[in-house]
């Protein structure tokens, strides 16, 4: 009895001391409860789930476990990773060859996580990205590090992506043709001044098929995007995915150079204020303000 109490204080103890958590597995468990990482999902429904986290591809499931140690780990600042507010964060790793399943057979490399369904009526997500100094980029072919799609045949209708259709680097959004009516490419974040350091990423949606919806994009604080109009397809869900998912993979000789990616303070919620950014140091007030 007394060895079982000592064994409980010590597996306490490195819970509460921010210990790391390795595996897709393992990840997608720990998710769901950890506030440190993520908050307000627990009102996100999935048909009869709340706070139902996915790996984006299945197959990396079904793969040897061994080969995929590295893909995805939630992280602590006492091992000296980045972390944007409290103790932990999530740790991205795409290396050469990081294509399972369908990904493997049409030119992707891929590790997200993903959560449907973000689209009720008009939402709040925030989350913070963090590129390494070292970080590679790997232009022309594409890296996406957040995407709003959809849950059937369409493109996302707002993708985050390291690169334009003409240059590598930076953070870009990427509004699709299937709600704009053509392909738009905005610059959020320039390639000098995207690495070895936090940035916080915020976005207001209405989604609707109707003209009267938007898209707002503050990073760090400020308004960076505004789109004004529909948003999704009539009965659509939207999904939130991020991670790293390269594609495109064909275009560059080979082989691709390891990209790591850190996100924190991944939040979702109806009201800018029940986000809690005063945790990050931003007022909603303020946020509000800038149209």
């Amino acid at each position: 009895m007394f060895m079982k109490k000592i064994l409980s204080i010590l597996v306490l103890s490195l819970l509460l001391g921010g210990s790391s958590f390795a595996g897709v597995e393992e990840v997608l468990k720990e998710i769901k409860k950890n506030k440190d990482i993520a908050q307000g999902f627990n009102k996100v429904k999935e048909y009869d789930s709340w706070n139902e986290w996915h790996i984006d591809n299945k197959a990396i499931l079904k793969s040897d476990k061994s080969k995929r140690e590295h893909i995805v780990k939630i992280v602590s600042k006492s091992d000296n990773h980045p972390v944007r507010f409290g103790n932990q964060s999530l740790r991205f790793e795409v290396r050469d060859g990081n294509g399972w399943g369908w990904d493997s057979r049409n030119d992707r490399e891929r590790v997200e996580l993903k959560i449907c369904c973000v689209n009720k009526k008009t939402t709040w997500t925030a989350w913070s990205l963090y590129l390494p100094e070292d970080y590679k980029v790997i232009y022309p072919a594409k890296t996406m590090l957040a995407q709003f799609h959809n849950d059937a045949d369409n493109p996302p209708a707002f993708a985050f992506e390291n690169q334009s259709h003409f240059n590598g680097g930076g953070y870009w959004i990427d509004r699709d043709s299937y709600i704009l009516g053509y392909n738009e490419q905005l610059k959020l974040i320039d390639e000098s001044e995207m690495y070895g350091k936090w940035h916080d990423i915020l976005v207001n949606a209405k989604w609707t098929h109707k003209k009267d919806g938007f898209f707002k994009i503050w990073i760090n604080g400020k308004l960076t995007f505004h789109h004004k109009g529909r948003t999704q397809e009539k009965g659509e869900r939207i999904e939130f995915h991020f991670g790293i998912y390269r594609s495109y993979m064909s275009r560059t000789p080979g082989p691709d150079p390891t990209q790591i990616a850190y996100y924190d303070e991944i939040r979702h919620a109806k009201s800018c204020k029940k986000l809690k950014l005063q945790e990050l140091g931003y007022s909603c007030k303020e946020i509000e303000s800038q149209n």
